[in-house]
């Protein structure tokens, strides 16, 4: 990746806007999962789970992220968090929580739907205001700009640590998660790619 630019990839403050811009854009993004197959100069191909490799293009400001694996204790008071929840009961019970790094606070901040599995499910990253015990679960109370939620995190949801990263983490066989746009050539783009340290998949 010499003759792209590695710098440019990395910019914790300037990845505040893009991840924001490109989960609240017009065009509805799109998600892909799977490993990185090949890196070459301006395109990463990401192998999915279907078995099909598609092409994607590194935007001139794309920006790498990694996600690494974390307890449940490191969800507390103050903290910036990324869920997945589905409704069971009448309820947002979380599948996920991505614990941000200080650095990437406010990053992607809001309520909206996701695509994670085939059931209707939320992403919400939001504050931390409060955190209960109920039963077996943290109940976390969240605020983000222009409301809040409550929502149960069982102790059998995946907890991961999520901080900025660096390109030298694109490489074949990383397990990745890209939200990228179709351009009006057809070609995918990416803005931001999120690869698990240590062969861990992206829990997104």
């Amino acid at each position: 990746m010499s003759n792209y630019g590695l710098g440019k990839l990395l910019a914790a403050g300037a990845a505040l806007t893009t991840w924001a811009a490109v989960a609240a854009a017009d065009a509805p993004p799109r998600h892909i999962r799977g490993t990185i197959a090949s890196v070459q100069e301006h395109t990463v191909a990401v192998t999915t789970a279907r078995g099909a490799t598609d092409d994607i293009t590194l935007a001139d400001d794309a920006k790498v992220f990694t996600v690494s694996p974390a307890t449940i204790s490191a969800i507390k008071d103050g903290k910036f968090v990324g869920i997945t929840s589905v409704e069971k009961g009448g309820k947002a019970v979380a599948v996920e929580v991505h614990v941000f790094d200080e650095s990437l606070r406010g990053l992607g901040e809001g309520h909206y739907p996701w695509d994670l599995g085939s059931g209707p499910n939320m992403m919400t990253n939001a504050n931390i205001a409060r955190v209960e015990s109920v039963g077996g679960d943290r109940v976390l109370e969240l605020d983000y700009k222009g409301g809040t939620q409550q929502i149960a995190v069982p102790p059998d949801a995946t907890v991961v640590e999520f901080t900025p990263g660096t390109p030298d983490e694109l490489k074949p066989g990383a397990k990745a998660f890209v939200i990228a746009h179709v351009g009006a050539d057809g070609k995918m783009v990416a803005g931001a790619i999120v690869v698990g340290k240590d062969g861990l998949k992206p829990p997104m």
